[in-house]
């Protein structure tokens, strides 16, 4: 995976010890049944799903100062 590429996408969520594939993140989130965030320093950056026009819905944290996505930024599982 290159962190950096603007076309590398989420595919597994890991917390509470178990990895979870992106499709049950996205579930949990829409049906709020549950919420995410990344903890960047003191703030925090929420994750969000994205549902674009003719492609797979994915997940993203809120923009936040960085421009970056700070789920990449996250050590990999």
């Amino acid at each position: 995976m290159n962190r950096y590429s603007t076309h590398e996408g989420i595919t597994h969520v890991k917390y509470d010890g178990v990895v979870h594939p992106r499709s049950d993140v996205i579930r949990l989130i829409e049906n709020r049944t549950d919420s995410f965030y990344v903890k960047a320093g003191s703030a925090l950056a929420w994750v969000e799903v994205v549902r674009p026009l003719g492609r797979d819905p994915y997940i993203r944290t809120t923009p936040d100062y960085t421009g970056r996505d700070n789920l990449l930024s996250l050590p990999e599982c």
